[in-house]
């Protein structure tokens, strides 16, 4: 009994995939009654358990909130942008007060995600420890560290546009104070890129995980080497998940390409805003001549015309809007799914399932945006007098 305590004992931490398959297949045959013996350490060791600082209900609601958030705060700006009027002023003053306020506490909040993602992503990938932090929590680590900043494409994507009538004086004061704007606009890049430096451990795991080769099978493992069997790997998920529907191939592909997709829109985005900042800078400070001032001169020709594709092309602005929305739906969805998986597989052990308790940081990950409406709410009293001088303006044209 106290041998088979030991041996249970040395199966509970996974950190070289072939060395633990090697002890796993020492220590038990793959014999489906020594398997069942250290079924929990097993089974933790592998896929792990769940972990709510990212993948609680909290935090999961919370990417939820950030994506549609940010998707219908991008609508509403590109359906009322340069209306003129009182009336269509006011809803610009507020809309712009809450996706300036969105901007702020979503690039934080992506921050400590990526700065989680990276630190729990590290000890898996180096071997520093991997208690409770298995296959399918790496998923969802690699899922949500896309998800996180995919919303943050609205601002960045809006923010060359202008919100206010070209005509109205809110317009008119905006030009006044160009340079402070343009410094604040330099900042948000800033943190955009610092978000996209911090997700690029993420994305390089991510296509370790996803697209490395699969070292379960005939001949799957190093120098033709056979680690585990498909039959022998099967019985192993058999018995951790039981009658739980797990994860299909056909789920992996999807959220395997759909990482990579959001990925490089991410980097895409990035590199961008950083030709725009360089361009800037060189006309600022006239440096280029010859053929360097005729690659700046083209580059500046192409970002002014992609600008004026987005302030004007309605399928380019739809692309804009719904891409980011339709591969962040996709991951949510995988993340759900993993989640619901997770909790089968603990009720399956006769454990309890961690990821639906409500902690600290679940709360902190529901009300963190809860600043934006207060902020919409506070500019909407701040402007009540366009309402008010809209409403004089029909009364007087009536009479």
């Amino acid at each position: 009994m106290v041998n088979m305590t030991e041996r249970c004992a040395s199966l509970k931490d996974l950190n070289d995939f072939n060395l633990y398959i090697d002890q796993l297949k020492s220590a038990t045959s793959f014999n489906i009654t020594e398997l069942v013996r250290c079924k929990e350490e097993i089974c933790g060791a592998i896929w792990g358990d769940a972990n709510p600082d990212i993948s609680g209900i909290g935090v999961s609601i919370g990417y939820a909130v950030e994506l549609a958030l940010g998707f219908v705060l991008a609508s509403l700006i590109i359906m009322i942008r340069q209306r003129y009027g009182p009336r269509a002023e006011f809803f610009q003053v507020v809309l712009k007060a809450g996706f300036d306020a969105f901007f702020e506490f979503a690039i934080y909040f992506a921050i400590a995600i990526e700065l989680a993602a990276i630190v729990m992503l590290v000890n898996k990938d180096f071997g520093i420890s991997t208690a409770g932090f298995g296959a399918n929590e790496a998923q969802i680590a690699l899922a949500v560290s896309v998800v996180c900043i995919l919303p943050l494409l609205y601002p960045v994507a809006l923010l060359p546009l202008e919100l206010f009538h070209p005509e109205s004086d809110r317009q008119a004061r905006q030009n006044r104070k160009m340079r402070q704007d343009q410094r604040r606009r330099d900042f948000s890049l800033m943190l955009f890129a610092l978000v996209c430096v911090l997700f690029f451990y993420p994305f390089l795991s991510q296509c370790i995980h996803n697209w490395a080769p699969v070292r379960v099978g005939e001949g799957k493992g190093g120098n033709g080497k056979t680690y585990v069997t498909d039959e022998e790997w099967e019985r192993i998920r058999n018995m951790c998940f039981g009658e739980v529907t797990k994860f299909t191939i056909s789920e992996h592909w999807a959220l395997a390409v759909c990482e990579m997709m959001a990925s490089l829109l991410i980097f895409l985005f990035m590199l961008w805003h950083a030709m725009e900042l360089g361009v800037r800078r060189l006309q600022t400070q006239d440096r280029y001549i010859g053929k360097e001032r005729q690659r700046t001169v083209t580059l500046s020709r192409t970002r002014q015309f992609v600008e004026r594709a987005w302030a004007s092309q309605s399928l380019v602005q739809a692309l804009l809007l719904f891409v980011p929305l339709f591969l962040g739906c996709v991951l949510l969805w995988c993340v759900f799914r993993l989640r619901s998986i997770q909790a089968a597989a603990a009720s399956n052990m006769g454990g309890e399932y961690a990821g639906d308790d409500w902690g600290f940081g679940q709360i902190v990950g529901i009300i963190i945006f809860a600043p934006v409406p207060a902020e919409m709410l506070f500019a909407a009293w701040e402007a009540r007098s366009l309402i008010l001088r809209s409403d004089y303006d029909s009364v007087s044209s009536r009479s």
